[in-house]
């Protein structure tokens, strides 16, 4: 362990829920200070972020005279998201923390990405994020309370995206707003649904990425354990529900393949 800075307090943050890759380290000398924040990076890395995740946490560390033991604690966003981006930040991390022992902790994350649109707006917020073609997760959220934490008016759903508009109208809200990937991915879809439903608006595209301190701020409020946490797998990936025809090319069973996959395979 470095020396120097070894009564800090040195956070890690990751979330690679979505394409967007991002890594948070941030650090404070005694408990009861405010982290500071030393760097955030941004990488646009759909379906790569294993190339990345490692090397860029590697290089942070080394800008400020960091090793991987010096690191105290991580948090990470826990989905729901793209299951292979949730089994890669997790794996990394549950590296890390055999390494040194640090704790972890699993952040939801539509309530983070949900915080920018709710402090700005001051309306109630339905986060839509991508699952797959035509279907999102989705969470809603009432406006900001006095103590400027969100409350959940759903569980976080998956959904079709009929099935999502239809739980939204349900809320009857005088005003709301949208946001997240799940309306860029469905595009024509939500625009005609926007178009006719004047209650509801888009926030900019720039909302659909979390703010590195809305991260930072829940990973300091997160719950810390010396366990691995589970990510939030709220459907199968696209290789468990195509099992049969991977298969069939490769010429096994598919009771052999389940057989095979039955104990690496969380539930």
């Amino acid at each position: 362990m470095n020396l120097e800075t070894e009564k800090e307090d040195l956070l890690l943050a990751i979330n690679g829920t979505e394409e967007t890759l991002q890594i948070i380290l941030a650090r404070r000398e005694e408990s009861d200070e405010p982290y500071s924040l030393l760097e955030a990076k941004k990488l646009v890395v759909p379906g790569r972020s294993v190339n990345f995740m490692i090397p860029s946490i590697r290089d942070s560390l080394k800008l400020f005279g960091y090793e991987a033991g010096d690191i105290s604690r991580i948090a990470l966003t826990a989905g729901p998201g793209s299951f292979t981006g949730l089994r890669l930040t997790f794996a990394a991390a549950a590296g890390l923390s055999a390494g040194n022992g640090c704790p972890v902790a699993a952040m939801d994350y539509l309530p983070i990405l949900a915080k920018g649109a709710a402090l700005i707006s001051g309306l109630p917020v339905w986060a839509v994020t991508h699952s797959r073609r035509m279907q999102v997760y989705l969470q809603g959220f009432e406006a900001l309370n006095g103590t400027g934490d969100l409350t959940p008016m759903t569980p976080p759903l998956p959904v079709t995206v009929q099935e999502a508009v239809e739980v939204i109208l349900s809320y009857k809200q005088e005003k709301a707003v949208l946001l997240g990937s799940g309306l860029l991915k469905n595009k024509a879809f939500f625009d005609e649904f926007l178009a006719e439903h004047s209650q509801y608006s888009a926030m900019p595209e720039r909302f659909n990425v979390p703010a590195e301190q809305d991260i930072l701020d829940a990973a300091v409020s997160a719950d810390y354990s010396e366990e691995m946490p589970m990510p939030m797998y709220l459907r199968g990936s696209d290789a468990e529900e195509n099992l049969e025809a991977i298969t069939r090319k490769r010429g096994i069973s598919l009771e052999a393949a389940k057989e095979q996959l039955k104990n690496i395979t969380p539930r």
